[in-house]
């Protein structure tokens, strides 16, 4: 795509040459036979043939230069222009040198960790973490040969508690050489928050499953006192079974049939009572 551009620029600046060649060519003929017309127009023009052609070609190579340097200064802007635009996106990403010095950074990295009055700014003293000078340190894993390196980064912005997970990559400069790390930080701080909060749920449902026992089974129940037999053959009372075997509790109280049968006279002068009131 370059080759045909630059082909088309070329025969543009060859044709434009050659017209404006041809234009002072005339022009200056014509006047050389108005300064002395014993001179033919024609003869004029046949005697400065080889000097205008020099013209041309001195023409063409200015043109060619100059046609040449602002497609490449086109060029170059665009480039810049697309380079900012990915570079000052909505995720903060970082530039360090081998030197532990921010180069650059984008305005999305600057409102979280704010922009240090030091110049040369290092990044452990710009933002001090658990890894700096450690061999878990992003600098360190890919000087050392690492293509990419993920960590975690914490820091408490405007009273908010907010933690990055940090992808590293490679900084190379134009030999292909490592100069340093780029750095980009996605904000997971709602996600670690929603993880934590699922893992507390399942810790609750775990401890309440643990208490919950269940009454399955057939159960032997002595028809006369209604003792009920476990699975090791031993006898006990209804309300001692149920507390052995789940989380009930038993408490003792008396229905109103047995009432009537055990206590006659107590549930008559009650009901006289209520009758009266």
């Amino acid at each position: 795509m370059r080759k045909f551009i630059a082909a088309s620029l070329s025969k543009k600046i060859l044709l434009l040459s050659c017209c404006s060649a041809i234009l002072v060519w005339i022009f200056d003929a014509a006047l050389q036979v108005l300064r002395n017309p014993q001179t033919t127009f024609i003869e004029y023009l046949s005697s400065s043939l080889t000097q205008h052609l020099y013209t041309l070609l001195l023409l063409w190579v200015i043109l060619s230069l100059l046609i040449v340097a602002i497609s490449q200064n086109r060029h170059i802007q665009e480039q810049r222009a697309q380079v900012q635009n990915i570079f000052n996106n909505v995720f903060p990403i970082c530039i360090t040198n081998l030197n532990y010095e921010i180069v650059t950074a984008n305005d999305a990295y600057w409102s979280i960790w704010g922009r240090g009055k030091k110049t040369p700014l290092k990044c452990h003293e710009h933002r001090p973490g658990k890894y700096c000078h450690t061999k878990d340190c992003a600098l360190t894993q890919i000087v050392n040969g690492a293509p990419k390196y993920t960590c975690e980064s914490h820091k408490i912005n405007n009273g908010v508690d907010r933690n990055f997970l940090v992808t590293v990559t490679p900084y190379l400069d134009s030999k292909n050489r490592i100069a340093g790390i780029l750095e980009s930080f996605e904000d997971i701080t709602e996600r670690l928050k929603l993880e934590k909060e699922n893992e507390d749920l399942i810790l609750n449902l775990q401890e309440s499953f643990k208490k919950v026992k269940l009454l399955s089974g057939f159960l032997p129940i002595c028809a006369s006192c209604k003792s009920i037999k476990d699975d090791k053959g031993l006898w006990s009372k209804v309300e001692t079974y149920i507390a052995n075997h789940s989380e009930a509790t038993c408490s003792h109280c008396i229905c109103p049939e047995c009432a009537e049968r055990l206590y006659p006279e107590i549930c008559s002068s009650i009901k006289e009572k209520g009758c009266d009131s």
